[in-house]
């Protein structure tokens, strides 16, 4: 990666110059273009133990560094205490050349829970964007090399459950159904069939999300976890260490001693068991897998719980729960809009619309792609007629429109494409510079992305570098231009559609030849 090989530069000069093992280079790329290609802050970090000011020892190691053999490829400039580094087209070419190489990353096993919604309705869009976002961060911890399972939990057991089929059973028997009972068309669907309706609504469930690219590897039934023993088998291990105590004729968690704002019910005065009782068991029974990092993705109504299971998870397995191995991320709401105008109600049973409809409706691509653009700590606004529209106001089809046009330009080519580049044919043209700047950054996005959870930065580079792109169509000539320049711009374009369909595939989403 272009971070480490720069970063490994500067660290050696540092270490050779100033004595000072500095392993924390980072880079960054400039807001301002002109400044350079990549910047680093080191001096900052070196101001401290140097006793010096960070625009003195930015001078110092600049200079240091263009006195090396890196001063061929690579002008290292100080600016207000920041190095700022601009490539030269050679050192450009080559680190394009070079083949990837597998990111500097540790291994692990990681567990991600996402979806698990209950069996007893349609999926709506909000767990569309929970799948899309899991799907999506599975498929980028992956590429960077991580082991991921993904899991669903089926909460096919309890109250809910109950109160599904209490419906069901009602409308069967021509009866009102139960106030706190299920209402709609699916359920009167559901009571003329001879299936069992969990089942079906499972099935549906499945069927839905195999359609928008979201795949499972594991179904873990809550009801095989009360079969299983295990919620037994937590609850006196969390007695056995004198972390539960009896009050009020229930049985509470001392989760307040792992950071938690009060204890927890575990059993009720009745001998039911809380939601809050089984969900533990299911996390308990994760930590027996042994996944290095447990990962879940829950909608925004979930927020206050994170701390209570973190406090148990703590309680149960000890503090290596307490950081990063047990992470949740919190997702927040979908509103659907068409031309701007909000949409609550589907058009064709006069009910809340359903994710099924909305990709009938707009497909999968643009369905993936408007769910996964912002980062999951931001409501979404979803403008239907926006996600449907083949104009520049719809991302998907701007990235997508930028791959077909390259494997529509490479097709009429009578070349055969080049797999690296040169500067035989002249300096770059600066649409083509920004291009190729744009693709060298490929792989941090990846890393970064991964590394944060967040799959909308690689949708947010996706479109910076279909609009690097669109410029450098406009800018540059490519069939009818000097041969030596048409044949690097037609490997620039193969190198810029391989990345895009590449960054597309990580994001689940297709990458048409021709629209």
């Amino acid at each position: 990666m272009i971070d480490s090989i720069l970063a490994e530069y500067i660290s050696e000069a540092v270490h050779t110059h100033f004595g000072l093992a500095e392993e924390g280079v980072f880079l960054e790329i400039p807001g301002n273009p002109e400044h350079g290609d990549f910047s680093t802050n080191i001096a900052f970090k070196l101001a401290k133990p140097l006793k010096k000011a960070p625009a003195a020892i930015a001078i110092e190691i600049s200079e240091l560094l263009n006195q090396t053999h890196l001063n061929d490829g690579i002008s290292f400039t100080p600016l207000n205490g920041f190095i700022n580094l601009t490539l030269s087209d050679r050192a450009l070419f080559a680190l394009l050349a070079q083949p990837f190489s597998s990111y500097p990353i540790q291994s692990r096993k990681v567990n991600l829970e996402f979806v698990s919604a209950n069996p007893t309705g349609p999926l709506h869009i909000g767990h569309g964007r929970w799948a899309v976002m899991g799907s999506a961060i599975a498929s980028l911890l992956s590429e960077v090399g991580h082991d991921v399972t993904c899991e669903f939990y089926i909460n096919d057991a309890g109250n809910q459950i109950d109160n599904f089929r209490a419906s069901i059973s009602a409308v069967k028997n021509n009866s009102p159904i139960p106030e706190n009972g299920y209402h709609g068309a699916y359920i009167k669907e559901l009571a003329s069939s001879d299936l069992d309706p969990v089942a079906a609504m499972l099935a549906d469930h499945k069927t839905v999300l195999a359609a928008l690219g979201v795949a499972f590897d594991i179904w873990y039934s809550k009801s095989s976890l009360h079969a299983s023993g295990l919620v037994k088998e937590m609850i006196q291990k969390i007695e056995e260490n004198n972390l539960s105590y009896k009050a009020d004729g229930a049985l509470w968690f001392k989760t307040t001693e792992f950071g938690d704002s009060k204890d927890r019910v575990l059993i009720k005065a009745d001998g039911a068991l809380t939601y809050f009782c089984v969900d533990i068991a299911y996390h308990f029974e994760k930590t027996k897998r042994e996944y290095d990092q447990l990962i879940d993705i829950w909608g925004a109504d979930h927020h206050g719980y994170v701390p209570r299971m973190r406090a148990a998870l703590r309680g149960i397995c000890g503090d290596d729960y307490a950081g990063d191995r047990f992470k949740v991320i919190i997702g927040q709401l979908v509103s659907l809009f068409r031309n701007g105008e909000p949409v609550r109600m589907s058009k064709r049973t006069g009910e809340m619309i359903t994710l099924s409809e909305v990709m009938e409706e707009i497909g999968v691509d643009a369905t993936r792609f408007f769910l996964i653009q912002k980062s999951h700590d931001t409501s979404i606004d979803f403008d239907l007629a926006v996600a449907a529209s083949q104009t520049s106001e719809n991302p998907v089809y701007y990235i997508q429109y930028a791959h077909a046009r390259i494997a529509s330009i490479l097709r009429k080519a009578d070349d055969t494409i080049p797999s690296t580049m040169d500067d035989a044919a002249g300096p770059l043209e600066p649409s083509e510079r920004d291009l190729l700047i744009m693709i060298l950054r490929y792989r941090r996005e990846i890393l970064t992305s991964a590394t944060n959870y967040l799959p909308h930065q690689l949708a947010t580079y996706l479109i910076q570098l279909s609009k690097a792109f669109h410029a450098f169509y406009h800018n540059c000539p490519i069939l009818n231009s000097e041969p030596g320049i048409k044949k690097r711009r037609l490997a620039i374009l193969s190198t810029t559609q391989k990345t895009l369909k590449m960054g597309l595939h990580l994001l689940g989403i297709s990458a048409p030849d021709s629209m």
